[in-house]
């Protein structure tokens, strides 16, 4: 028996920043796959292709390897199931391309689409008929079921996983040496050139409105302190490792085994970035300081809004605003790097409200910011409410008609913060603005990295 694993091209605005991330949930699969004695293979089309670009529609560009290359790998491996990974449901055209090719090649291969998309639209995705069977939820036992004849069709996880009995992730068969050359993790302003993606939990028990996580993952779930210091170390003595972006949904949910991490983290010594968000509330100082010790350099406070009534009412997220500002200061002072993430567009609030988050910005001298465009996902709330067409979703598109302002205004406007935040970095700390992206274009020796660097996505 033989499974491929395909991480699909990715289609994104010719402004964004073209990453290059580990596909862990695609590494986890296919270590439980070969511990069961399947044969195994990931391709991961994004890295392998990751110069090759399509210029698109809309001023979008989709990179990765080109459809008569996949092909050739699908051939050369001949398996008896193709797996194809959908995290966002904007690159759904992609996944069921590669599901398409599959059985182009032989029409025998059972295909299998898992991540937050199929698992939100399980029904529409089968409607493809390239696609044999569907995921619902954590993979790795349910992909195994499939292989094996158990199940078929659209397949659920029964009940959250035990995340600590999984096996580590199978990055022997990734290109590891490929994402460290390329540099261009979640944290695209790593000091570091060896850097890769590490996931210490799985979901989140909060129930913001934009999120398709929290019902994706169900209920939250930390791995050992243990098990994940184990992995740390493979990462730093078998593929010399430099940094981790630690990338998971809620970091600060469990203090007691996020203290154990991070007194570990300090005894392997590594340098580590939350470049995906923390929750503001689950930080005081003695953490940031233990934090600081063992290695973070940088953290992204997931404000969302300055306005605590859109935070509580609108976007239904568990932040106290009174927190941010003394826990900035305190960062600041112990050399902890604050990326900040605002998303506005909620037809609850006004331009004012917009606006009050860029000065807010201003008043925390953030190092960086984003200020992204909220935006329908298949499996959030808000997608329930505004059922719009996914495929065009785009962190800086306004999909959501808003009664004050039009949507080529709204993503002027956005686009306007993140270009004249970011560059006055060069007045603000102009010692920063040199190592943040001085060095970095330099390191990444691309212009287009230049021209991006701003405005980011």
């Amino acid at each position: 028996m033989k499974v491929l694993l395909i991480m699909p091209p990715f289609t994104q605005s010719k402004k964004a920043m073209k990453r290059c991330i580990v596909p862990l949930g695609l590494a986890y699969i296919a270590a439980v796959l070969e511990n069961n004695g399947i044969i195994t293979k990931i391709v991961d089309c994004m890295v392998e292709g990751y110069y090759n670009e399509v210029a698109e529609t809309n001023n979008r560009i989709t990179y990765g390897l080109f459809d008569p290359e996949i092909k050739k790998r699908i051939k050369e491996f001949a398996p008896d199931f193709v797996g194809v990974s959908c995290l966002m449901s904007a690159q759904a055209i992609n996944a069921h391309r590669m599901c398409k090719l599959a059985k182009e090649v032989n029409t025998n291969i059972q295909t299998v689409m898992g991540g937050c998309h199929p698992a939100a639209l399980p029904t529409e995705t089968l409607k493809d008929t390239n696609v044999n069977h569907v995921v619902v939820g954590e993979g790795e036992q349910s992909m195994l079921d499939i292989v094996l004849g158990r199940k078929k069709g659209v397949v659920k996880s029964s009940e959250p996983l035990d995340i600590d009995a999984l096996p580590m992730p199978a990055r022997h068969l990734l290109q590891m040496e490929t994402y460290t050359k390329i540099n261009m993790p979640t944290s695209t302003f790593s000091p570091h050139r060896r850097v890769t993606q590490i996931e210490t939990s799985r979901g989140c028990p909060f129930q913001c409105v934009f999120c398709a996580a929290t019902n994706f993952w169900g209920k939250w779930r930390g791995r050992s302190a243990e098990k994940v210091l184990e992995e740390v170390e493979i990462l730093k003595n078998k593929y010399k490792i430099k940094e981790l972006d630690i990338i998971d949904s809620n970091l600060t949910i469990d203090r007691k085994r996020l203290v154990k991490i991070l007194e570990g983290l300090k005894e392997i010594g590594i340098a580590w970035a939350n470049p995906g968000g923390i929750w503001v509330g689950g930080l005081d100082t003695e953490l940031l300081d233990l934090m600081k010790e063992s290695g973070c350099y940088q953290l992204s406070f997931a404000i969302e809004s300055s306005n605590q009534e859109i935070l509580s009412n609108v976007i239904k997220k568990p932040l106290k605003l009174d927190k941010v500002e003394p826990l900035v200061k305190y960062c600041q002072k112990i050399g902890i790097d604050i990326h900040a993430f605002f998303v506005s567009g909620f037809p609850e609030e006004t331009v004012k409200n917009m606006k009050d988050n860029y000065r807010f910005a201003k008043a925390m001298n953030f190092t960086s910011a984003s200020f992204n465009i909220v935006n329908p996902i298949p499996g959030s709330e808000l997608y329930e409410k505004y059922p719009v067409d996914y495929s065009q979703i785009e962190l800086r598109n306004a999909s959501i008609p808003h009664p004050e302002i039009s949507s080529a205004e709204l993503e002027k406007l956005i686009a306007g913060f993140n270009k004249r935040f970011n560059s006055s970095l060069i007045y603000r700390n102009p010692r920063m603005f040199f190592k943040k992206y001085i060095l970095n274009m330099v390191r990444k020796r691309s212009f287009r990295f230049a021209s991006r660097m701003f405005g980011r996505q």
